[in-house]
């Protein structure tokens, strides 16, 4: 399908690529501290603590590098001067209204813009990994699967205009409720910022120049754009996601 390209294609942008490739470090398993020494650790097979000896912490250690090499992309970080990030929420409390309020306005982006938008998992996960039987998220998931998605495809999606719009309606629910799913990220071709959609429907934008920050500025003054500071769930009286799962 047009609207699928690979991992390989997504990453022209130096500074879209650089920051993905920033983020994938915090799975290096070399640099994590936890479980390195002989001792008491949860084991997810019996459900309880046990005792690790050094021989299997250092088989655990060695697979779970084997895989992180095989699941990070091979991209050379370059530093970029950074503008801040900004926050924006579209003031909608119907949840349903927001997530296609949200997909209208990334078409409103694409033509600020005047480049089409790419959409990446920041580690090369299968984008349908994991299951979840809440409807609008298995809506979502069926979406996928009719432009193209397979259940191996950990590529990214490029996309502009109603096609863009239909996406990212569909894509917010993924990203609300697929817990197990990696950070999904945006930009484009070559303009200097970054951005993603978190759990709670807002608007994420790390900028790297001034130009695309006051840009951003406007479009979210001119689009009735709430900058926010906090991000807070703002669909449950209780605080909690509804159909958010880890279901692998």
């Amino acid at each position: 399908m047009k609207n699928l390209i690979t991992r390989e294609q997504a990453f022209k942008n130096e500074v879209f690529t650089s920051f993905i490739a920033s983020w994938q470090s915090r799975f290096d398993p070399s640099q994590d501290q936890f479980m390195t020494k002989p001792g008491m650790y949860y084991d997810w097979n019996i459900k309880k603590d046990r005792f690790y000896n050094q021989k299997e912490i250092d088989e655990i250690k060695q697979a779970d590098l084997l895989d992180y090499v095989k699941k990070k992309d091979n991209i050379q970080v370059k530093e970029y001067k950074y503008y801040g990030e900004l926050k924006y929420n579209a003031t909608f409390s119907d949840i349903s209204t927001y997530s296609a309020s949200i997909g209208s306005l990334f078409a409103k982006l694409y033509i600020e813009l005047n480049a089409d938008l790419i959409f990446i998992l920041d580690y090369k996960i299968p984008w349908l990994s994991q299951k979840n039987d809440y409807k609008p998220v298995t809506k979502a998931m069926n979406y996928l699967k009719s432009i193209g998605t397979d259940d191996e495809f950990c590529g990214a999606f490029k996309l502009s205009g109603d096609e863009l719009a239909v996406f990212v309606t569909n894509l917010f629910w993924i990203i609300r409720c697929n817990a197990s799913l990696p950070y999904c990220w945006f930009s484009t071709d070559h303009h200097p910022f970054v951005g993603s959609i978190c759990k709670y429907g807002n608007i994420h934008l790390h900028t790297y120049s001034n130009e695309i920050k006051i840009k951003f500025e406007t479009f979210a003054e001119l689009n009735s754009l709430m900058l926010i500071n906090d991000c807070m769930e703002g669909f449950s009286d209780k605080g909690n996601i509804k159909g958010r799962q880890i279901i692998v």
